[in-house]
């Protein structure tokens, strides 16, 4: 992905040296979204955008660790401001990177689990539809507080994430903590996620669990998936498993896509074991433009039946 290089080397003192970058990247969107039914007095077609910029800044010391933060600044159709959100802070060597604040979570970070996804706006109801904490884009609660490491060794990616709601209070369930699901009976928990993926860029294989996912207790979440790239495309299966201890729901989704030129057609099927809900899929295509940039389009019908699509365009930097 292309940078914006803002600052470059720092030096310290002696002989010794580290080097500093602060660069901006990001991506820009736009088109028409329907969505069926959007809501009564709503329309159903709507132009919607999102404009993303991600400031980064890293310094390398002279023993090669290197120390990092992120800030995101994001606008989406509908919003009366630009947004910012919470810090992320990393310290990485070699292999290992931990991360402190707003961190990119396990169960968000593994491989495969968002392959599924398709349009100019990268969305499908393949993706698991458990909630769970993630790398926040925009502003959250101010006691959010979470730690993430992910370890890389030759072709294979651990994660480990640790999220707590509020690391103020003593009590998540207690009168002044400031995180609550506002459902009633249910508890508060710090959220555990373990991950790992593997690819020899032919074979893919991803795994994940989710304990107290999304910080609601006893709700843990499993998942697995494996792919095949066979040159010109790939074909993939992915399996989710979701259980809060009074319902052990499964979710699996088949998706598939092929390119030939700059085109690349995409499809997905996915099957929710849940009473009443539909068989989701959808259909899709993606025109490259080059430079990052790509006219996409989808169409895709969810579990409740609804029908939904959009074509537009993206452009990362």
């Amino acid at each position: 992905m292309k940078k914006l290089l803002i600052a470059t080397t720092a030096l310290v003192a002696g002989a010794s040296a580290a080097t500093a970058d602060v660069t901006i990247s990001g991506y820009g969107r736009f088109g028409l979204q329907y969505v069926e039914d959007r809501g009564t007095d709503l329309e159903n077609t709507i132009i919607s955008s999102r404009l993303r910029l991600n400031v980064d800044a890293t310094t390398e010391t002279d023993v090669g660790v290197t120390f990092g933060a992120r800030l995101r600044l994001q606008y989406d159709d509908g919003d009366t401001q630009t947004n910012g959100n919470a810090a992320r802070f990393s310290v990485g060597y070699e292999g290992l990177t931990v991360q402190v604040g707003n961190v990119d979570t396990a169960w968000d970070s593994v491989g495969l689990t968002y392959d599924s996804e398709m349009g100019y706006e990268d969305s499908s109801f393949g993706d698991s539809v458990n909630p769970f904490f993630a790398y926040n884009s925009k502003s959250q609660n101010s006691g959010y507080q979470g730690v993430a490491a992910t370890y890389s060794i030759a072709d294979v990616n651990l994660y480990f994430s640790y999220i707590d709601p509020d690391q103020y209070v003593a009590d998540l369930n207690g009168p002044l903590s400031s995180f609550s699901h506002g459902i009633a009976g249910v508890g508060v928990k710090e959220e555990i996620g373990l991950a790992a993926d593997w690819s020899n860029g032919q074979i893919s294989v991803a795994a994940a669990i989710n304990l107290n996912s999304a910080g609601i207790a006893d709700f843990d979440t499993y998942f697995i998936g494996g792919a095949y790239n066979f040159g010109d495309g790939n074909v993939g299966l992915n399996y989710y498993n979701y259980d809060d201890s009074v319902d052990d729901v499964s979710q699996v989704t088949l998706y598939g896509n092929y390119t030939f030129g700059a085109t690349t057609l995409k499809a997905y099927v996915s099957d929710l074991d849940l009473s009443g809900a539909d068989t989701a899929y959808g259909i899709g295509a993606d025109y490259s433009l080059g430079e990052g940039a790509r006219l996409s389009g989808a169409i895709q019908s969810g579990f409740a039946g609804q029908t939904v699509a959009d074509v537009g365009v993206r452009f990362d930097f």
